[in-house]
């Protein structure tokens, strides 16, 4: 036996996500109320980050940068910094992709959480709870998530996306189905009662045969047959009717719809929305303002750009301090700019696309537009767009406040459609879903076959074997 050694390259490429792209992505999610309370919060902690003269945000340290350069000149620049770093010895720098992190929560508990933002939260427990699931992929799934609580998302298109194994992705759905409220993150009915089902048995409040009559008898639910779930289950009639009686009752079938963060407080009147894009008609037709745009205020103080140059001597120490307050300040502007320009492009485009809703303020009147398409146009990613209209407002030229997911398709007018196609329909012959896709895209509603399926749920049809079945 002959042992020889070989030398060989190899090329491998793995993907890593940039902590300044996280930071970027969370401050585009980001209202504006949640903004102006990072950026007031950077502002104390890193003395790097100034405002502009004559701006009004109010900021908790002595300021150093051209407004008060005659106080300023009187001492050195290291002696400065070294003031600078005292004043902040109480708060613990943040590595550039982490600022914020500890934002007190009980300051937006008069406003109350989202769905999203109540999911956001639980990410890391989750992920620590299934060793397979990526965080990423988690945070991306958060994002798909849809009013009702369902997944919108193809596994298949996850795969594509993240370039990872279909277990990592399945890792990551059953973490995001571990969080609260029980049942978020199905992709179908089914599977949300299921979950639901099985968190109620876990905690000792559930009905054993509930859950097997969800996850082996859903025909005969979805039908009401109790005889034949009792059948097939081999329990009493009045077991599976006590059973099927529970699901009823303690299950829901859109888990998103009824959420209410835990704790939160009931207020006597909400508080007024405060829109982040503003609408204006004008003679050459609708222009589109930020109601506050942060990138305008903020800048990196004078002093700090001078000493990050070299302009004055100072220590290695004092190098390296001066430079990670400078770009974490620099990555911070970054993703306050990129959220600007973002949502002026988002807005511009729903302004050209949506121009009888903006002039009517009827949703009649709103052209089928959905995320993806509008990320196409734009040349976006779709989480893109979903990140940054989610928990946004607009402010109509009228005054109206609405959000600008209103501004995406028409449900009501394409669900009016799929009434109009199905009672026409042959009752011999119903019309599949592809069908009514194919029926639904000529009459200018472009959907997809699991679309329609969608919206015949929430119309409560039956599909199209069962609907023939009942015509016979």
């Amino acid at each position: 036996m002959r042992i020889t050694q070989t030398l060989e390259t190899r090329q491998t490429q793995t993907q890593r996500i940039d902590p300044r792209q996280i930071l970027a992505s969370e401050i585009l999610a980001w209202s504006n109320e949640e903004l102006e309370a990072a950026v007031e919060r950077e502002l104390a902690e890193n003395p790097a980050l100034d405002l502009k003269d004559g701006e009004a945000l109010r900021r908790d340290v002595e300021p150093t940068s051209e407004g008060s350069a005659d106080k300023a000149t009187e001492k050195s620049a290291a002696d400065r910094l070294l003031e600078a770093r005292e004043r902040k010895s109480d708060t613990a720098p943040t590595t550039p992709g982490s600022p914020l992190d500890d934002l007190d929560p009980f300051d937006r508990v008069a406003h109350g959480l989202s769905l999203r933002e109540h999911l956001r939260r639980q990410v890391g427990q989750a992920v620590a709870a299934h060793p397979e699931a990526h965080a990423d992929v988690v945070r991306y799934l958060i994002e798909c998530v849809d009013d009702r609580g369902y997944l919108a998302v193809e596994t298949d298109d996850l795969t594509e996306r993240f370039r990872i194994g279909r277990t990592c992705i399945e890792a990551s759905i059953a973490a995001l189905h571990t969080m609260d409220p029980p049942g978020i993150g199905a992709r179908n009915l089914q599977e949300s009662l299921r979950l639901q089902a099985e968190f109620l048995e876990a905690n000792g409040e559930g009905n054993p045969l509930a859950t097997r009559i969800v996850s082996q008898c859903w025909d005969e639910l979805s039908t009401n047959r109790v005889e034949r779930i009792a059948g097939r289950l081999r329990c009493g009639r009045d077991a599976a009717e006590e059973a099927v009686a529970f699901l009823r009752r303690a299950l829901t079938p859109y888990p998103g719809s009824s959420f209410r963060p835990e704790g939160a407080r009931a207020v006597d009147a909400a508080p007024p929305v405060r829109p982040d894009v503003l609408f204006h008609r004008t003679e050459a037709g609708f222009v589109v303002e930020l109601a506050r745009d942060f990138n305008q205020v903020l800048e990196i103080a004078e002093l700090w750009k001078d000493l990050a140059s070299g302009a004055e001597p100072i220590d290695d120490s004092m190098k390296r301090y001066v430079r990670d307050h400078v770009d974490r300040a620099q990555t911070f502007l970054n993703g306050v700019s990129r959220r600007g320009r973002t949502l002026r492009s988002i807005a511009r485009e729903l302004a050209r696309h949506q121009v009888g809703f903006l002039e009517t303020r009827n949703r009649a009147f709103l052209r089928p537009l959905t995320r993806q398409t509008l990320a196409t146009t734009l040349g976006l990613d779709e989480s893109v767009i979903s990140r940054a209209v989610a928990d946004k407002w607009a402010q109509l030229p009228s005054g109206e406040v609405v959000p600008l997911d209103a501004f995406f398709g028409n449900s009501q007018a394409v669900r009016e459609a799929l009434l109009q196609l199905i009672q026409e329909e042959d009752p011999r012959a119903p019309l599949s879903d592809d069908d009514l896709a194919d029926r639904l895209t000529e009459m200018g509603f472009p959907l997809a076959r699991r679309t329609v399926a969608k919206y015949r749920g929430i119309e409560r049809i039956l599909p199209a074997r069962m609907r023939k079945r009942r015509a016979a």
